[in-house]
């Protein structure tokens, strides 16, 4: 939302952290459920635990594709770092260049492997194999839209934030408000 109102573009941006997210949700709120009444009342739901188990890998290739967008995947960045502006540039288009030729490559194996499941349906709750990993070859085909944008992005940025993402926590700047307000406790304290 941008002042107050729904954005179509940050949602598009942000879906697969929200659906990501969602599954957390869930997972998390059954799996206390499925805690509480396994301890507490003495009962246990067995379907619970193939839905939990479903969740969790929704929400697992989900957020692959989520860190792409915002650069929190894994990457070693050891000969990155000391490698000239060019080389760097060039060392990170190819590496999401092969990136998304891998997740094309297991997408379309995914894809000949839901087509094997046929009619299959879970055994507790009775849900098509094909819907439960349909997200498998979607995330990555998602991650892939990702990279390209990211290589786009890339060739188009300098060299003092090639590559770079923004901290999920800025502990500088948490650093720089707590030192502030404890010059202003202090200042208060000083002058009574």
């Amino acid at each position: 939302m941008k002042n107050g109102k729904f954005d179509l573009k940050t949602f598009l941006n942000n879906i697969e952290l929200y659906l990501a997210t969602l599954c957390f949700i869930v997972l998390t709120v059954m799996l206390t459920l499925q805690v509480f009444s396994r301890f507490i009342l003495h009962h246990s739901w067995t379907w619970m635990e193939e839905f939990a188990t479903i969740m969790f890998v929704w929400m697992i290739y989900l957020a692959i594709s989520a860190a792409v967008t915002y650069r929190k995947h894994l990457r070693i960045d050891f000969l990155l770092d000391m490698m000239p502006f060019k080389v760097k540039k060039v060392m990170l288009i190819i590496s999401n260049v092969i990136f998304a030729l891998f997740n094309v490559y297991i997408s379309v194996i995914m894809f000949n492997v839901i087509k094997l499941l046929g009619a299959s349906k879970t055994t507790m709750l009775k849900i098509p194999q094909q819907l439960v990993y349909i997200v498998i070859p979607i995330s990555l085909l998602l991650t892939v839209i990702r990279l390209i944008q990211d290589t786009i992005k890339l060739a188009k940025e300098s060299e003092e934030n090639l590559g770079a993402s923004k901290p999920s926590m800025d502990l500088d700047a948490c650093e720089r408000e707590w030192n502030a307000k404890k010059a202003a406790m202090n200042e208060k304290g000083g002058t009574k």
